[in-house]
């Protein structure tokens, strides 16, 4: 289209052509985005195997940690690459300080660097020192103990990788096999926060994506922060349930987030079934009835398909000609005699999810690319058309009448520049409006659900204490209390507010635009009037007519313009996290030496160690209040000027150009047209059969 547009502009001159808008349109679109579709669910569901058996490539490890929060991105592509985004020191001395916490292993008030050798071993000696108080309960180790372990066990070989800013390694086909390493090692995946695979003959319609999210039941809120802000940005969800487990509590709290973010109608739900754990169709079939039971009273009647991932993954990979090990082959021997295999879905499933990317590609793409090519075709069908005329010597008969289609043609330009105006005058008038609807929700200081938030940091408990005389016991103790209530007050954010805050943006935003789109409704009528006065006097003169249909543009802002409440920053200068450290330290000090004591001069040391810890507890309940207040502040800001404010001046620039557009492809400068062609005549022998092409090579967007 580029090619044929500024053929045209070659053959007529570039202001006869009236086409450089498009060319530089058209140039600017860059193709559309990436179709994204999540797969999402609960630990150990069959997550990666299902991606896996999806692409037909034993891509993804699977059976991951839980203290990782890398969602693997797999994308078709020409050849196999891996793009990692590995954290930065700042990151990771973050984690690691807030983790050691819980070890005692900071109690000088200083953050942690695990690139100095002496704060490595003062973690390495917390560690030994705990003993059996790295389980916990349940007996599993404590993921504060994991995390300090992975980044411990990993340091050496990722320490030439990483820098003070998150960075991008990327792998090639030499050595993309390389990606595992990172991602199946708890002691490398934990530096890695992001990683996207492109793979040749996985069957992906290209502009494509699959993304293998965290599980969200990891017992860190940051992660569960993560996987939601991976869906609010996924055009779809494939949940997966596991027949072993069924639904838990954990996915039902899932799926009840999911709802609340406004992402359920865009979520299918699959049941990933180990065939040799069901003895029988019928047993399998009583276990999908279940699941589709108990989700429910959340999803209303909802289809739950049943596949087997990895007999999926096998049989592809046996097709393909990849070598299965022995035990692989057994399982798929003993499969075929199972008669719970009848259910399994997996070729039908993987076929809809296919159609799923390729459609929602499709429509990406007409969104964003067909409908300008569609626009701009139809200005240069109608400008040829009059240029061929010109050429022609058929416009003789129109030169009496030419000064009534260039009034008509002003009246156009007029009207077109008072609808912009009008539009723009509307943004500001609105703009202002929804500002103040922003502050009525998240301002601290009396939004309705900022209140209520910070009721709810109020009312986080303050964990039991053991007190004793063990000064390392007493600093462990208070160090436990901080990081227990600051877990419940992160957990708090991603589980409450997060929901809440999407479904109040979305609110104001509804308002927001809809009354933009009222205020535009005259002056876009009026511009929509002069067209067709237009169109009726070309017409009526014979000349070539594009049709003007007023645009329809979506207004729904967009999920992946919408951000987290839970990811804003504490910005108060020092981060709380530090100013406990410090405290801490103090407090500590006090306390070993014995000035506390002396100074109240009367009670028992435990009794003065309760006393303390209780202070101590309501002194993080200020702090995370202070907290909340900042995030609040700095979010109802953002939220007004980011995504709001921005999204209301992207609506209007959308409007405007749509109408402007569409404008321009019905009306020309007939003069000016005539005159460029005029003179080009001694050249007609050239010059129409060239037109005629360039109206030929057209003819398929008219489809």
């Amino acid at each position: 289209m580029v090619f044929l547009l500024e053929t045209f502009r070659e053959l007529v001159g570039p202001e006869a052509a009236g086409v450089d808008a498009w060319i530089e349109r058209l140039r600017g679109l860059g193709g559309a985005g990436v179709f994204r579709v999540a797969v999402a669910g609960t630990v150990k569901s069959g997550k990666s195997t299902l991606v896996n058996a999806l692409v037909g490539q034993d891509i993804l490890k699977r059976g991951a940690g839980i203290i990782t929060s890398l969602v693997t991105r797999v994308r078709p592509g020409p050849e196999p690459r891996a793009s990692l985004r590995l954290k930065g020191w700042v990151e990771v001395n973050r984690e690691a300080t807030d983790a050691a916490l819980l070890l005692a292993a900071g109690h000088d008030g200083r953050p942690l660097d695990l690139r100095s050798e002496a704060d490595r071993g003062r973690i390495r000696a917390a560690l030994e020192d705990l003993g059996d108080r790295v389980l916990a309960e349940g007996g599993s180790f404590d993921r504060n103990v994991t995390l300090l372990r992975a980044y411990l066990d990993g340091y050496e070989r990722i320490r030439p990788w990483l820098a003070e800013e998150p960075r991008t390694l990327e792998l090639g086909p030499d050595r993309f096999a390389e990606h595992r390493d990172f991602a199946g090692d708890d002691a490398l995946a934990v530096y890695v926060d992001d990683l996207i695979l492109e793979l040749p003959g996985a069957g992906l319609p290209p502009g494509t994506e699959l993304g293998d999210c965290q599980g969200y039941d990891s017992p860190n809120p940051r992660h569960r922060e993560k996987v939601q802000s991976y869906l609010m940005g996924a055009h779809a969800t494939l949940y997966v349930v596991s027949s072993r487990v069924g639904v838990r509590e954990a996915d039902l709290r899932f799926v009840r987030d999911i709802k609340a973010l406004g992402l359920l109608d865009a979520t299918r739900f699959v049941l990933n079934a180990d065939l040799g754990e069901h003895p029988t169709a019928e047993d399998l079939a009583d276990i999908r009835d279940r699941v589709a039971a108990d989700l429910a009273p959340l999803t209303g009647e909802v289809e739950v398909p049943v596949v087997s991932a990895l007999r999926g993954l096998l049989s592809a990979r046996q097709a393909g000609g990849a070598g299965l090990e022995r035990k692989e082959e057994l399982l798929l021997a003993l499969w075929e005699e199972s008669p719970a295999k009848v259910l399994d879905g997996f070729g039908a499933f993987r076929n809809g999810v296919l159609r799923t990317l390729a459609e929602g590609r499709s429509r990406e793409v007409e969104r964003t690319v067909r409908s300008a090519l569609r626009s701009a075709g139809s200005a240069l069908r109608a400008r040829v058309e009059s240029a061929l005329a010109a050429a022609r010597e058929e416009t003789d008969r129109l030169r009496e009448e030419k000064d009534t289609l260039a009034r008509a043609r002003q009246e156009v330009e007029a009207s077109l520049g008072g609808f912009e105006k009008a539009v723009r005058a509307a943004a500001t008038e609105v703009r202002e409006q929804a500002f103040r609807g922003v502050d009525r929700v998240f301002h601290p200081s009396g939004g309705d659900l900022a209140l209520s938030f910070l009721d709810k940091v109020r009312a986080i408990p303050a964990p039991r204490v053991e007190t004793s005389g063990d000064r390392r016991r007493f600093y462990r103790e208070m160090a436990r209390v901080f990081q227990e209530m600051k877990a419940a007050f992160q957990a708090l954010k991603v589980e409450d507010l997060n929901p809440r805050a999407v479904e109040a943006i979305r609110a104001v935003w509804a308002d927001a635009s809809g009354t933009l789109r009222e205020a535009a409704r005259g002056p876009a009528e009026l511009l929509t009037r002069n067209v067709e006065a237009y169109n009726r006097e070309a017409e009526r003169l014979g000349l070539p007519v594009t049709p003007f249909s007023p645009p329809e543009l979506d207004p729904s802002i967009g999920r992946r313009v919408i951000p987290l409440p839970s990811a804003v920053t504490y910005a108060g200068g020092e981060h709380p996290a530090d100013r406990m450290l410090a405290l801490a330290a103090q407090w500590t000090r006090k306390a070993a030496s014995g000035w506390a004591r002396r100074l109240v001069g009367r009670g028992g040391r435990k009794g003065f160690a309760e006393g303390m810890l209780a202070d101590w507890a309501e002194a993080v309940r200020e702090t995370l209040l202070e907290e909340a207040r900042s995030n609040l502040l700095h979010y109802n800001e953002q939220v007004k000027y980011q995504v709001v404010g921005r999204n209301l001046e992207a609506l209007a620039d959308a409007w405007i150009a749509a109408y402007r557009e569409l404008a321009q492809a019905a009306v020309q400068d007939l003069s000016t047209l005539e005159q460029a062609v005029g003179r080009r005549q001694g050249e007609r022998a050239d010059l129409i059969p060239r037109l005629e092409g360039i109206r030929d090579a057209l003819e398929p967007l008219a489809v």
